[in-house]
């Protein structure tokens, strides 16, 4: 059966959460407030714009019922699973002491041979020449074994470990026991806010839910990690999880004196909160690395209770120069989540049909296949010669192209650097910007209809336009500054 994308209220939406967004940030700041109450993934709220997000906030009481019994079945099988995987985060090289730590992510198979991290680039071999020692902590986002992910790594000098669902049989049930007797500490917290009916009942469902565990589980085995490494310094990527809250507290449980950094490694929505909003300073990395001078601005007109350092992005170097010059093919570009596939995939396949002569690339981000997309819907079967499903680079599908279509991925720099025309997508009138070059006023169209797609796509850019956009996209992603770092680290040889 097809997934069709939801239609939101979004202005509905938008203000039942914002007039919650006080609640929920007196309870992180709360004086009562502990590390299993700040785990509460439900209590950091990301985007109050982006769809998905804003779904978990606004589900059925059928919904409800169901998501309960799923967070208690997956804490059940995270407990059978620490009897016969052993002790959680896995090694490929034993007894390592490191200066710096890097927080990064697994989400595509292809990072494991390639040696490329997609998040920091070669930071830690640059520090390396410069005699820093670092090691490498990877969320696991994919459906391999710990081994079968490290084999991939075998060839590399420095280390690194891998994250597990689960730790050892001990330290998950001393977690649970620890969250359990925490409730009360939360329900009294609530008491004294004022808060009662729904919105308790719900802060309280997903207390106990499986992404609330799975973050304690994560803090929990990169702080062990950061005690077996001896690390004084730990640099997570930042968006405004309450896994990198966590993190930051209890890797100071270890070390008291270590330094934390939160890399904002991507954009910084119009709409995000959780991450520039502070809480109690043991939960807020002491310095925020950016990516670029548009991130850094955003920072520094807002209080969010760290040091701003602009540190600089691989990214900027991900791409050669020069503009394109194809003609009549767009490329579309959504984000790593279904619903925002079949958006945008449905949207220009309807546009092709009555088109012919106007041809679409459609890329994927890398946490989605084809195949995986396909089990979801039927928009496959006999597509038009005129769309052509993406297996090149990025660089590759975006010199093919000569405008594209997106709604929240940040390839629409990388695009833009090489001159292809910005076309954002607004699925209704009322819905909330969720564009990441949303400081851009008139320089990149916005269509609602295949009427006004027709208009951007037969409308070319002004000379002045593009150089303005081109003077926007060399300060989103700027180049690495490594002595900015290393300037912070203190560790200068």
């Amino acid at each position: 059966m097809e997934l069709k994308p939801l239609r939101y209220h979004y202005e509905k939406k938008y203000r039942k959460i914002v007039l919650n967004l006080p609640v929920f940030d007196k309870i992180l700041k709360h004086k009562d407030a502990n590390a299993h109450i700040v785990a509460n993934t439900y209590l950091h709220v990301l985007n109050t714009a982006y769809p998905d997000f804003l779904a978990n906030y606004n589900i059925s009481k059928l919904k409800k019922i169901m998501f309960f019994i799923r967070s208690k079945l997956i804490s059940f099988v995270r407990v059978l699973q620490s009897i016969f995987n052993g002790e959680g985060y896995y090694v490929h090289k034993k007894r390592n002491k490191v200066d710096v730590l890097f927080i990064s992510h697994l989400t595509n198979k292809n990072q494991i041979f390639s040696g490329k991290d997609p998040y920091f680039g070669d930071l830690s071999q640059q520090l390396k020449s410069s005699g820093v020692i670092s090691g490498v902590v990877l969320i696991n986002h994919l459906k391999m074994s710990k081994r079968q992910i490290l084999s991939g790594f075998d060839s590399c000098k420095q280390p690194y470990f891998v994250l597990s669902h689960n730790m050892g049989l001990a330290d998950e049930i001393k977690m649970h026991f620890a969250h359990n007797k925490s409730k009360k500490l939360l329900v009294s917290i609530l008491k004294k806010l004022g808060v009662s009916g729904c919105l308790k009942r719900d802060i309280l469902r997903n207390y106990f839910s499986a992404s609330t565990f799975g973050t304690l589980r994560i803090a929990k085995q990169i702080s062990a990690i950061v005690k077996e490494t001896g690390a004084r310094y730990i640099v997570t990527t930042y968006e405004g999880h309450a896994w990198e809250r966590l993190t930051y507290y209890y890797s100071r449980q270890v070390n008291p004196k270590i330094k934390c950094f939160g890399y904002q490694h991507s954009a910084v929505f119009e709409h995000q909160h959780a991450i520039s909003r502070p809480l109690k300073s043991q939960y807020n990395p002491d310095v925020i690395l950016t990516s670029g001078k548009v991130s850094f601005n955003v920072f520094n007109e807002k209080d969010v209770g760290s040091k701003i350092i602009l540190l600089g992005s691989p990214k900027y170097l991900s791409l050669g120069d020069g503009f394109v010059t194809n003609k009549d093919c767009c490329l579309v570009i959504p984000q790593g989540e279904i619903t925002e596939c079949l958006l945008l995939f449905g949207f220009s396949l309807k546009y092709a049909r009555q088109h012919p002569y106007q041809n679409f690339i459609w890329r994927l981000h890398p946490l989605l296949t084809f195949d995986k997309l396909k089990r979801h819907t039927r928009i496959f079967e006999g597509l038009p010669s005129n769309i052509v499903l993406s297996c090149d680079s990025l660089e590759g599908d975006i010199r093919k192209s000569d405008s594209v279509l997106y709604r929240g991925s940040t390839a629409v720099i990388d695009a833009i650097r090489l001159g292809l025309k910005p076309i954002y997508y607004r699925h209704s009138s009322n819905e909330l910007s969720i564009d990441p070059i949303y400081q851009i006023d008139s320089e990149r169209d916005i269509v609602c209809n295949a009427e006004e797609l027709k208009l951007s796509l037969n409308r070319g850019m002004t000379q002045e336009n593009m150089l303005h956009l081109q003077d926007f996209v060399k300060d989103f992603y700027m180049p690495v500054n490594y002595q900015a770092l290393l300037g912070e680290l203190k560790l200068l040889k």
